[in-house]
């Protein structure tokens, strides 16, 4: 059954505390960019400049510019008269960074929304909700469900670098030693196929787009390969994570500079209209999204913006 959650629902759930901050030097301030109005710009070009990190399912490149993102900002851009995305590929950490120097107008990625990178860019409303799932051994030969089991059984974890799960961990109480920062997400799912971890932790978006990739991947070579790796896990039920004894949701959106106001309510009042005909999750469907991705519009950005990550992370910004 698909998961709604509501602005109230989602006030009494997750407002928690601990916050966390970019690294020094990595955003530049938007003012003094001086990019005029960006929404002109776009349209008169017919082309918008989109910052995207290479994760699967939100956007990547496979013989052009993919991904759940990538296609709902195609959608609202033809809307607004802008016929053609330019994907500008970055590391997810530089995101905020690029978006802020202009070396791109729009993030595109699977970025969630929370207090800290409220403070530097500003998002649209929420496109997806996300919750957290475990990659394990086939057999799950720890019997591990959720972060909590990973403490209790003081189990090993893989993360990718810069993503929330690293701060969910912590904050279940995952010794920092059992936790592996992994740089992509086939490294994570290697790990945990050759026995190196117990589990690799990820959304479930992700970690189901992964698998999927790598079953459809071509036959191993001598040291193994994603098809190998495959067939050696079992993707666990997703789970919500609770920090601080309260449930945690994850919502990404597209990201924009904070002087790019009239660009915002453009998007924003285009996703709307999208969303009321049913067209998100028929965009992002076959990257692998379901209903039970798909936020109530009560679920506002200016909520989420309220919302500290919680932990600690080694790297700047997790996803």
């Amino acid at each position: 059954m698909a998961r709604t959650w509501s602005r109230r629902r989602f006030l009494q759930v997750t407002m928690v505390g601990g916050g966390l901050l970019t690294a020094p030097g990595l955003i530049v301030g938007c003012d003094a960019v001086g990019l005029g109005n960006t929404l002109d710009k776009v349209r008169d070009a017919g082309v918008v400049k989109v910052g995207y990190s290479g994760e699967r399912p939100y956007a990547y490149d496979d013989n052009g510019l993919v991904g759940a993102m990538p296609a709902v900002d195609r959608a609202v851009f033809e809307r607004l008269g802008v016929d053609r995305l330019e994907g500008v590929l970055v590391p997810f950490r530089s995101l905020i960074g690029g978006v802020n120097s202009g070396a791109f107008d729009v993030i595109s990625a699977g970025m969630f929304v929370n207090k800290a990178r409220c403070e530097q860019i500003a998002f649209s409303e929420p496109i997806y909700c996300a919750q957290s799932a475990l990659l394990v051994g086939k057999g799950n030969p720890k019997q591990l469900s959720d972060f909590d089991s990973i403490a209790r059984t003081a189990a090993t974890v893989a993360v990718l670098a810069a993503a929330v799960e690293e701060s969910y961990a912590q904050s279940a109480g995952v010794r920092n030693e059992k936790i592996r920062v992994v740089g992509s997400q086939d490294e994570g799912l290697a790990q945990v196929a050759r026995g190196q971890v117990d589990a690799f932790a990820l959304t479930s978006i992700s970690l189901r787009a992964m698998l999927e990739r790598a079953r459809q991947s071509g036959p191993a070579g001598p040291e193994g390969g994603p098809s190998e790796w495959a067939n050696a896990v079992e993707l666990l039920p997703p789970f919500t994570t609770v920090v601080d004894g309260k449930p945690r949701l994850g919502c990404g959106a597209a990201g924009f500079r904070k002087t790019d106001g009239s660009l915002r309510e453009a998007y924003n009042r285009e996703l709307a209209v999208l969303r009321r005909e049913g067209r998100i999750l028929e965009l992002t469907a076959p990257y692998g999204f379901t209903e039970a991705e798909m936020p109530e519009p009560s679920v506002r950005t200016d909520d989420l913006c309220t919302i500290d990550t919680g932990g600690g992370v080694r790297g700047p910004l997790p996803r």
